[in-house]
């Protein structure tokens, strides 16, 4: 969300950040593909094996770090976003 410190110092939202979107009504956000988007691509024969379950786990959190990391890479080269938007598609 805002500007989050770690470490030895507190972690909070800027109040800037917290003004500026304290009336923001998000609709649409988007799809959760974080957990579900190769359960929802596959089909059920490859997810009835617990074997092949637990690879496409495997497989699922690759894909979401891939995800997270082209999303930093839009926000990084839409200079009208804010760098901390996190409802980005």
């Amino acid at each position: 969300m805002g500007q989050e410190r770690t470490g030895q110092y507190l972690t909070r939202k800027s109040y800037y950040y917290a003004l500026y979107h304290q009336h923001d009504d998000l609709k649409n956000t988007g799809y959760d593909w974080r957990n579900n988007s190769m359960k929802k691509s596959l089909s059920g024969y490859l997810l009835a094996d617990s074997k092949r379950l637990s690879i496409v786990e495997q497989f699922q959190v690759f894909i979401a770090y891939i995800m997270d990391y082209a999303s930093n890479i839009k926000k990084a080269m839409n200079y009208t976003a804010d760098k901390n938007y996190k409802y980005l598609n």
